[in-house]
């Protein structure tokens, strides 16, 4: 992959709407999956300095309700997704802790991509942290392109509808990004 990454950078091509790097790899003969592998890395790289520059008071955290326990979590279900109760059944708890710690402006806990597009809508942040399987980064990188809205996005490195995880030390990384 990382070959990849490095043809489509050094290509001078604008990877900014993602129909362009699709054309990119598919003259490549890259899969799909690939594809939302590179995709996700170059949107990192391109918008990484803008987010650094926006305070953590402006910035929002977008989780994906898979990250959930399935056994008794206690999170209440609202308009824009569900709150963390801090019951320590999953690592969610400690994602909230570290932003909440940072000064972040909210948390989210989403089901999908359609309610964080709302959230990206009503909420205006000035950046988001973003964590969610491949595709739906790709949806979130395009819905925050849409609005001008900078984005980090880190994949879940175990993917499904339930007992998902994620880095937590990518996690971390990726919240605490701020220019020097």
């Amino acid at each position: 992959m990382k070959e990849i990454i490095s043809k489509a950078m050094s290509s001078g091509l604008d990877f900014s709407q993602k129909g362009v790097l699709k054309s990119f790899l598919y003259k490549m003969d890259i899969d799909e999956e690939t594809y939302d592998r590179v995709y996700v890395h170059l949107k990192n790289n391109s918008l990484e300095e803008k987010v650094s520059q926006v305070g953590f008071e402006n910035r929002i955290v977008l989780l994906p309700h898979c990250l959930m326990s399935p056994n008794g979590c206690e999170a209440e279900n609202g308009k824009y997704g569900y709150k963390c109760k801090k019951c320590g059944g999953c690592v969610i708890e400690e994602i909230v802790e570290i932003a909440e710690d940072l000064g972040y402006k909210d948390i989210f806990i989403v089901p999908g991509s359609s309610m964080a597009k709302n959230i990206l809508k009503k909420m205006d942040p000035d950046a988001v942290i973003s964590v969610a399987c491949f595709s739906e980064l790709v949806e979130g990188f395009e819905a925050s392109h849409v609005y001008s809205i900078p984005i980090q996005g880190i994949p879940l490195s175990k993917e499904g509808c339930m007992n998902t995880e994620v880095d937590i030390e990518e996690v971390k990384e990726r919240l605490q990004i701020k220019s020097e």
